[in-house]
C-alpha cells in the first residue's frame, strides 16, 4: 500500500542454481520472497509459477531460539527421529487397520517423506554438514550452550538437510561473525539442492553464487553468471549507455536552443505559421526527453554519507582520549577480564571476535563512560534488531537513517556497532568511504571484514575472555592466510578503487579513457 515495488518483472530459477536476489535497501526484496513462498496471501498481477507440491524451506534474518533442551545434534536429528516415529506408528497400525488399503497408503507416504530427505543416512549426513560448517565441536553441547551464530548456523544445516526442492534465505549472513559466515560460505558452495538468497555480504557474493537477479526502480535484471562477472558487464555497459546518452544530451541542447530562438522569433514577429512550428519542435523535444529515459542498473545508488566536520589540532599530544584499565565482564559467567586499551584521537579501531565474546557490551560501556567526561562529544550507532518495526522501512533503510542523523550530529567521536548490518552495496562502500574521510575518532565494532580491512588502523581482538591487537595489515594477513588462497580483500579493494576511478572518468565524459581503463588486468 504505501508504493509500487515492480513493474512486470520477469524471471527464472531453474533446478541446482545458487540465485542471489540484490538491490538497493527498500526495492522489495524480502517481500518477493513472501511473495513466493505464500502466493495466495498477496495481491498482485501476473503469473508466479512453481512445480506442483513444490516443498520450499525457509530461513529467516532473525532465527529465534527454539527453547528445546537438545544438544546441536539432536536439534538438527529431531524432524528426522520425529519422520522415523511416525513411520514406525503407521507400521503398528497396519497390525489392527480394518482397511489395509488406506492403512498401508498411509504408511507408504511415511516412507516416501523419508527417502525424500534421505532420512536413513540422516546421522551420516549430519555430521558431514556439521564439518562443513566447522561445527564438528558443538555437536555433542547443549545449543543453550552455544553462540547465536552458531545457532542460526544450525538451523541453516537442518533447512539443507530436510532437502526442500527450494531454499530460500533471507539474509543469513545478518549477525554471523566471521567464522560463521566462512561456515556459510562453505555450506552454500557444497549445497547440491536450488537456491535463492538476499544476502549484503560481499564475501558471499563473491563466492557463493551462479545467477543475479538484480532489482532497481521496480525493475528486474536477470544475470546468469557470477557476481564479478556481472560487475564487470555492467561497467561495460555503463560506459557505452552513458557515452551514447551524452550524444543524446549533445543533441537535445541544439534542440533548445533551436526552441529559444523560434520562441524569441514568435515574440519578436508574430506569425501563425512559426506558432505553429513552435509548437511542434516543443512536442517533438518532450518526446525525446521521454524516449530518453532512464538506466535503472547503471545509475548511482545507495548513499552519500558525510560524517561531520572536525577540527584536527595541529599537535594532537601523546595523551588517549579513551583509556580502559582492567575492565572486566561478567554475565551468568566470566565473559572478559583485564582488559586494557587506549586510543587516541584520530584513530579508526575495530573491535572483533566470535559471537558472544563481549563486543558490543564493551563498545556500550567504552561509550557511556566517554559520555560522562565528554557530554555531546560522541554518537552511538546501535544495531536494529527490530524485526516487527511499524515504520514501514528495511532494517537497512532504518540503519541509514541512522547514519544520515551520525552525519548532522557533529560529533568527533564516533561509536559504531556493527554498522554495515543490513546496509545494501551501495550503502555499505557508501560509508567506508565517509570512515576513511572522517578526522574525528572511530571505534566500532564489525564483522564485516571488507570494511575492518578497509577502514582501520588498528584491531582490536576479543578471544579467550580477553584482549590482543594487531595492525590492519597484519591482521588482513592472517586472514587471508588461514582461509583463502589469496588476499580478497586487496583484490576487492583494488576492483572497487578501479570501479571509482572509471566512474570518474564517465562523470568527465572521458569515455575513451573510461573503456581502457576497464580492459587494464
Amino acid at each position: 500500500p504505501q508504493k509500487d515495488l515492480y513493474n512486470k518483472i520477469n524471471f527464472e530459477i531453474e533446478l541446482g542454481e545458487h540465485a542471489v536476489l540484490i538491490g538497493s535497501n527498500g526495492t522489495g526484496k524480502s517481500t518477493l520472497l513472501k511473495l513466493i513462498m505464500d502466493t495466495d496471501r498477496y495481491t498482485y498481477e501476473g503469473k508466479i509459477l512453481k512445480d506442483e507440491g513444490v516443498r520450499i524451506g525457509f530461513i529467516d534474518q532473525y532465527v529465534k531460539h527454539s527453547g528445546d533442551a537438545l544438544t546441536s545434534f539432536e536439534f538438527l536429528a529431531k524432524p528426522f527421529v520425529e519422520l522415523q516415529k511416525k513411520a514406525d506408528e503407521a507400521c503398528s497400525a497396519l497390525e489392527t487397520a480394518e482397511d489395509m488399503e488406506a492403512a498401508y497408503e498411509v504408511y507408504q507416504k511415511c516412507l516416501d517423506e523419508i527417502d525424500a530427505v534421505d532420512g536413513y543416512n540422516y546421522e551420516s549426513n549430519i555430521y558431514k554438514e556439521l564439518a562443513a560448517a566447522g561445527l564438528t565441536d558443538i555437536a555433542e553441547l547443549p545449543v543453550t550452550n552455544i553462540s547465536g551464530g552458531e545457532y542460526k548456523l544450525l538451523a541453516i544445516i537442518r533447512g539443507m538437510l530436510l532437502k526442500p526442492q527450494l531454499l530460500i534465505m533471507d539474509e543469513p549472513d545478518v549477525f554471523l561473525d566471521f567464522e560463521n559466515l566462512i561456515g556459510l560460505m562453505k555450506l552454500i558452495n557444497t549445497y547440491e539442492g536450488t537456491l535463492l538468497a538476499i544476502t549484503h555480504s560481499r564475501l558471499l557474493l563473491n563466492n557463493c553464487f551462479d545467477k543475479i537477479l538484480h532489482i532497481e526502480n521496480e525493475e528486474l535484471q536477470e544475470f546468469p553468471g557470477t557476481f564479478a562477472e556481472y560487475n564487470d558487464a555492467m561497467l561495460e555497459t555503463k560506459i557505452n549507455m552513458l557515452e551514447t546518452a551524452s550524444k543524446f544530451d549533445d543533441f537535445l541542447d541544439i534542440q533548445r536552443e533551436n526552441i529559444e530562438r523560434m520562441r524569441k522569433e514568435a515574440t519578436d514577429k508574430p506569425d501563425p505559421r512559426k506558432g505553429r512550428q513552435l509548437k511542434a519542435r516543443v512536442s517533438y523535444m518532450e518526446r525525446l526527453q521521454k524516449k530518453k529515459g532512464k538506466y535503472p542498473f547503471i545509475e548511482d545508488h545507495g548513499e552519500g554519507f558525510v560524517f561531520p566536520e572536525v577540527e584536527v589540532p595541529e599537535f594532537p599530544g601523546a595523551d588517549p582520549i579513551i583509556s580502559v584499565k582492567d575492565y572486566s565482564l561478567i554475565y551468568d559467567k566470566k565473559i572478559l577480564s583485564d582488559v586494557s586499551f587506549d586510543i587516541f584521537r584520530g584513530e579508526k579501531v575495530a573491535i572483533v571476535g566470535s559471537n558472544g565474546t563481549g563486543k558490543s557490551s564493551l563498545l556500550r560501556d567504552v561509550y557511556h563512560s566517554f559520555n560522562v567526561t565528554n557530554p555531546g562529544e560522541a554518537v552511538f550507532f546501535k544495531q536494529i534488531y527490530d524485526a516487527d518495526s511499524k515504520d514501514n522501512m528495511s532494517g537497512g533503510e532504518r540503519n541509514a537513517a541512522q547514519l544520515r542523523e551520525i552525519c548532522e550530529s557533529g560529533a568527533s567521536v564516533l561509536f559504531l556497532d556493527e554498522p554495515t548490518s543490513h546496509l545494501d552495496i551501495y550503502s555499505q562502500i557508501a560509508l567506508e568511504k565517509a570512515v576513511n574521510a572522517y578526522k574525528g575518532t572511530v571505534i566500532m565494532v564489525s564483522h564485516d571484514f571488507y570494511t575492518v580491512t578497509d577502514c582501520v588502523d588498528r584491531i582490536l581482538i576479543l578471544e579467550n575472555g580477553t584482549l590482543r591487537e594487531m595492525s590492519g595489515r597484519s591482521y588482513r594477513k592472517s586472514i587471508y592466510k588461514k582461509y583463502f588462497g589469496a588476499d580478497v580483500f586487496e583484490e576487492e579493494k583494488r576492483r572497487k578503487e578501479k570501479e571509482m576511478r572509471i566512474n570518474a572518468l564517465i562523470k568527465s565524459r572521458k569515455y575513451e579513457e573510461a573503456r581502457a581503463l576497464f580492459n587494464e588486468k
